[in-house]
């Protein structure tokens, strides 16, 4: 956090800096960007009913990590700061493994982005809206709301900027493996996490119906987590404990047909981590029978099939 600690201090005591450009990446893979536009344009633009201002308008994009962490830095005494995001919460997403299994429930990891607003020292406006473009030349950014097109109001609307902070995070990156993106599940918002806990739930559901085999229960109870670094080693602890301690209470029928199994293209999962937290994980999930396939790059995924290659050999499997 201390890129948008120092970024603020510099809107504060160095507000004639022109065309500064400063690029952080930040934890959850996402991107921070400050620029100050070209201050000569002098096009109109359709203000949303706001006072004019003497200070200069900082337009911030987005409500997670990045765009919360500078709003509790920045010098609103010496900045008009207007925020636009579509979500109107910041998620702590290091729960959200968690969510996913009832743990923790998602009401517990969001705070409305208004209340963080509302204890700085001087006023911050949220429009709950999504950015389509920027117009760098004429300092604006096009904005829509997302909120339901039967109540009555514009949808669309622009707003003007002296300087523009881009904290919209990123896409999942799926390094172009086929079938992703239509199989697969991400944990990476609030809604993710709440969606997983359905699918799992429906999972159990389908594999009690009578008439079904063996070898079909067992593909709908086998859960694959593909990455093995913090969030993917969480969600299947979390997932093992929500299984074994709640579900299987409610499914008995079907408790031997369950399997999570871990897929990792390192040699270990957590190799980012010390190598005695790696290992003391590794052997915990071989305990709690948690299947863990290291050194396996999945090349592709179907409806019930992933396909892996195996790095020390080349083979397919």
């Amino acid at each position: 956090m201390r890129g948008f600690t120092y970024l603020s201090k510099v809107l504060h005591s160095h507000s004639s800096y022109s065309k500064l450009l400063v690029l952080c990446s930040v934890s959850t893979g996402g991107l921070l960007v400050y620029a100050e536009s070209n201050v000569e344009s002098g096009k109109q633009v359709v203000e949303q009913n706001q006072p004019e201002s003497k200070k200069k308008r900082v337009v911030v994009l987005g409500t997670g990590w990045g765009g919360t962490s500078f709003l509790k830095d920045v010098d609103i005494s010496s900045y008009d700061v207007q925020v636009v995001s579509p979500r109107n919460y910041f998620a702590f997403t290091p729960l959200l493994p968690s969510v996913t299994c009832g743990t923790v429930e998602a009401r517990s990891i969001v705070e409305p982005v208004r209340n963080i607003i509302k204890k700085s020292s001087g006023e911050i406006q949220f429009w709950g809206a999504e950015c389509l473009k920027i117009d760098p030349e004429n300092r604006t950014v096009s904005c829509r709301s997302g909120i339901n097109d039967n109540l009555a109001g514009h949808n669309d609307f622009s707003l003007q900027y002296d300087y523009l902070v881009v904290a919209v995070g990123a896409q999942v990156n799926t390094f172009n493996t086929p079938g992703v993106m239509e199989h697969c599940h991400f944990l990476k918002e609030v809604e993710d996490a709440q969606r997983i806990r359905r699918t799992v739930i429906d999972c159990f559901e389908k594999s009690v119906i009578p008439g079904l085999s063996e070898e079909e229960r067992r593909t709908n109870l086998h859960f694959v987590i593909v990455g093995g670094g913090p969030t993917g080693v969480e969600f299947a602890a979390e997932l093992h404990d929500y299984v074994y301690e709640d579900l299987v209470k409610i499914y008995p029928s079907v408790k031997d047909f369950v399997k999570i199994t871990v897929i990792q293209s390192g040699d270990h999962i957590l190799n980012t981590f010390d190598e005695r937290i790696s290992s003391f994980a590794e052997q915990k999930f071989q305990r709690d029978g948690i299947e863990v396939s290291t050194g396996c790059r999945v090349t592709s995924v179907s409806d019930h099939f992933i396909n892996m290659k195996v790095k020390s050999t080349g083979k397919h499997v």
